[in-house]
């Protein structure tokens, strides 16, 4: 049934359909329409007053919604599984953002708080500062932090660089000591009045004069000794002996290093008698030289290791003389 126009029906108090009603003009100020079946509107609907729609309104093969005035929706708005607007203010997207942001306005400057992490394919950077002076990425080998500037600042109340198993490369302390490590053995450790080294300083030169340095064998070492009647061994870890002899006297070694050279100054203190062990001193002419025995001669011996001692074995000494410097 289509009605085409309808004036007054009686006292204006609705006109009711129960079907489906296509209607072409419904004149009356003050008529009411009530429908309670399906109403299709074939042309434009102009309504001046308020709509109230108490169930769904459901929208279908809606392509542009132009609204003039404020649209409110009390509980926001849903867009597909992937935005919503949420009536205290809030956007949640599940999508990506393009765009390079630089009409965004009234964006506050706050942190960024990511609950798990950022994820970055390779070689996606981080970068910092206006030419990317800082960048932080991994570029599928390696991890890598890129500074283009003139330095790079890393400050901590203590700062370790250590592998995946905690084992020390380096630990720096704020006023304190910088340690380096090798194997997580710590090697070199700096204190206020120089470094300390665990192990062995192999270097191929030094400068300063070394005045200042203890607990250094260098150089020649000397061995002083006086002594009377008995039979002396001379360790030959020193490089110099130096002997105040009285009476008979016998000279022996223990020690000694293939090549070292070595020397024997003898000074005597009254009559004094002094023979070198043939076991050990080898001379050119086949025996120990005679030595001065009156008081205040001075005699000298230099000898070289020609055989280190061994279990078996004496120590062979290859040794000239020269006496009376008195």
């Amino acid at each position: 049934m289509a009605l085409t126009k309808i004036g007054s029906i009686g006292i204006n108090t609705g006109i009711a359909f129960a079907g489906v009603t296509t209607i072409v003009t419904l004149n009356g100020s003050d008529a009411v329409l009530s429908v309670g079946g399906t109403v299709n509107f074939v042309s434009d609907v102009s309504i001046g007053g308020t709509v109230s729609i108490a169930g769904t309104l459901t929208y279908e093969d809606v392509t542009n919604v132009d609204a003039v005035g404020l649209i409110t929706a009390r509980d926001g708005i849903k867009v597909g599984s992937g935005i919503t607007l949420s009536p205290d203010g809030d956007i949640f997207f599940t999508g990506i953002m393009t765009g390079n942001g630089s009409g965004l306005t009234g964006v506050a400057n706050t942190d960024v708080i990511f609950t798990d992490k950022l994820s970055l394919p390779d070689n996606g950077r981080i970068a910092l500062g206006i030419g990317s002076d800082l960048s932080i990425f991994h570029d599928g080998t390696g991890c890598n932090i890129r500074s283009t500037s003139a330095k790079l600042e890393i400050r901590s109340p203590e700062l370790i660089l250590q592998n995946s198993a905690a084992e020390k490369y380096f630990r720096g302390l704020s006023d304190g000591a910088a340690e380096l490590y090798y194997d997580n053995s710590k090697k070199l450790e700096t204190a206020s009045g120089g470094v300390t080294v665990t192990g062995t300083v192999a270097a191929t030169s030094y400068t300063g004069d070394g005045s200042a340095l203890t607990g250094i064998a260098a150089g020649i070492t000397t061995a002083a000794a006086s002594i009377s009647g008995i039979t002396t061994y001379l360790d030959l870890t020193k490089d110099d002996h130096e002997l105040v002899v009285t009476g008979t006297n016998t000279i022996s070694v223990i020690g000694g290093a293939q090549g070292g050279s070595h020397t024997l100054r003898l000074q005597n203190s009254g009559i004094a008698t002094v023979t070198l062990d043939s076991t050990y001193f080898k001379f050119p002419s086949g025996a120990s030289p005679a030595f001065p025995t009156a008081d205040g001669s001075i005699s000298l011996v230099s000898f070289t290791v020609h055989k280190a001692g061994a279990v078996g074995v004496n120590t062979v000494l290859l040794a000239g003389a020269s006496v009376s410097f008195s």
